[in-house]
């Protein structure tokens, strides 16, 4: 009986520690302790991007609108932040403050665009602090394990 008692009081414990509470009171989701991942800021997102041929040269984010305090031009992409040997290349995104909800992107290289060519909204309140996205597919997913 202690057992299952200790084993409900870690598991509880692990819960709580996975969110965070905005200034409102209500839960932010936390990034995880997953090894490979970028720790952002409380006013940045990272946007993940992983390709079959972990070939990144050249591939970068147009920024716009929402939240973002650097909203980039077509021929001026923003560069990647690192690369994740598990992930792909990572590019943390500054925004206005900690309290951002959204802004929107297009992965692309000079005029190709990826992730199904789409336009994409990176919503805080459906991801997290961070997004997770593969070569060819528009899917856009707030955990690595697509």
């Amino acid at each position: 009986m202690k057992f299952r008692l200790l084993i409900a009081a870690i598991a509880a414990f692990a819960i709580v520690g996975c969110t965070t509470t905005s200034d409102e009171g209500g839960a932010v989701e936390a990034n995880t302790n997953i090894p490979g991942l970028y720790m952002p800021g409380p006013s940045e997102a990272v946007i993940y991007y992983k390709r079959i041929d972990g070939q990144y040269d050249d591939w970068g984010l147009h920024l716009w609108s929402g939240d973002t305090i650097r909203e980039t031009s077509w021929s001026s992409a923003f560069p990647l932040t690192g690369i994740s040997e598990t992930y792909g290349a990572y590019y943390v995104v500054p925004l206005k403050d900690a309290n951002w909800d959204t802004f929107n992107f297009i992965v692309h290289k000079g005029n190709t665009k990826d992730l199904g060519g789409l336009d994409h909204t990176f919503e805080r309140s459906a991801f997290g602090v961070d997004v997770f996205t593969t070569e060819g597919s528009a899917d856009l997913a707030a955990d690595p394990a697509m």
